[in-house]
This record gives C-alpha cells, sequence and structure tokens, in this order.
C-alpha cells in the first residue's frame, strides 16, 4: 500500500534549492484526511491484521494508524523508507520542482547523483534482503501488508514479481494518491 496524500501545497517553478526544501518538507509532513473503509475493502480479510510492515517516515505511519485504528502492531522497518535522494544543485535555473526532483531521480538512478545518500543498487539489494522476511512473514501467516511509498513500493512488485509473485484478483487500485497493490504466490 501506497501512503495517503500528502498535506502539502504542490509545488511550482523553483530552484534546485527551492526543490530541496519541498522535499525535505515533504519528508516530514503529515497526510490529508481520508475514508479508510474503501481502501481496506481491497484487503482480504483485514480484520485479522495484527502486524503491518510499516516505512518509518510520518506519512507512512500516519496512513496505518488511521486505516487500522491502532489495531495492529506497526513493524517499522528503514528499509521500507523512501528511495531517498539528493536533488541536484543547479544554482539559478528555474524549472518546475516536479521536474528538479524527476531529474534528480534519473541522476541518482544512473549512479550520477549519489551524494552522502545510500545508492540506487544499494536500497535495491537492501528491499531484496527485506523482500526475504516479508515472504517468509506472508507464508506462516497467509498475508503480510506493507505501508510505505510510490518508489519503494514499485521496485518491492518487480521483486516479488521476479520470484513468482502474481496480482490477485483484486490486483491493484488507486483511491487517489493511496493505492493498494495485492499479490499471490503463484509459482512454487
Amino acid at each position: 500500500m501506497r501512503h495517503a496524500t500528502v498535506a502539502l501545497e504542490k509545488p511550482g517553478w523553483g530552484t534546485s534549492k527551492n526543490s530541496s526544501k519541498y522535499k525535505a518538507a515533504y519528508n516530514v509532513a503529515g497526510v490529508e484526511a481520508f475514508n479508510p473503509e474503501g481502501v481496506l475493502q481491497k484487503v482480504a480479510d483485514y480484520e485479522k491484521l495484527d502486524t503491518v510492515f510499516c516505512s518509518p517516515q510520518p506519512r507512512a505511519q500516519e496512513t496505518a494508524e488511521i486505516l487500522l485504528s491502532g489495531n495492529a502492531v506497526l513493524k517499522i522497518d528503514s528499509t521500507l523508507s523512501e528511495l531517498d535522494y539528493q536533488v541536484v544543485q543547479v544554482p539559478v535555473i528555474q524549472l518546475p520542482v516536479k521536474g528538479w526532483l524527476f531529474i534528480s531521480r534519473v541522476a541518482w538512478m544512473a549512479g550520477i547523483n549519489k551524494g552522502e545518500k545510500s545508492g540506487y543498487r544499494e536500497r535495491i539489494d537492501e528491499l531484496n534482503t527485506f523482500t526475504d522476511e516479508l515472504t517468509a512473514f506472508a507464508h506462516r501467516n497467509g498475508w503480510a501488508l506493507v505501508v510505505a511509498h510510490g518508489m519503494v513500493n514499485r521496485e518491492l512488485i518487480k521483486i516479488l514479481k521476479y520470484r513468482g509473485w502474481e496480482y490477485s484478483e483484486d490486483g491493484n487500485d488507486g483511491f487517489g494518491n493511496l493505492s493498494v497493490n495485492c499479490l499471490e504466490k503463484i509459482h512454487p
């Protein structure tokens, strides 16, 4: 599951410095109010959820708390933090903030813009290791729920598909920013 919409005004145009400030604010902002009922209907047997894997970032934790009303333990794992990168710094030039973020993400994924943060390959390796724990939990309990971020979820889905998981009958669905992806193990 991806976290709900972040309660932060959408950025317009700005410098790379403004984009860095927006990104920092986004990383600590909470989420907009939402109705959890429709989202939970996409999760089979959600009433039985007692443990949820969750990113340590506020937007993911707040989403999980709203969804589960404190009825499940949040297993916070730093591996589920957003795939984070530094904003490429180019003085004076104005671009849409989302453009700066896109350029910076592509440069980070290509290994050009690593900075002090973990590189893309390192983060994918961490997610591969985490997926071992996640699938073991799912096999023991019949399910596992993750509340994280768009890029993290896309990478987890790719890893799971490579390991023989496929979208279930419920598949994937969106509730605005909040998306639900249901996968099941098909191949041994």
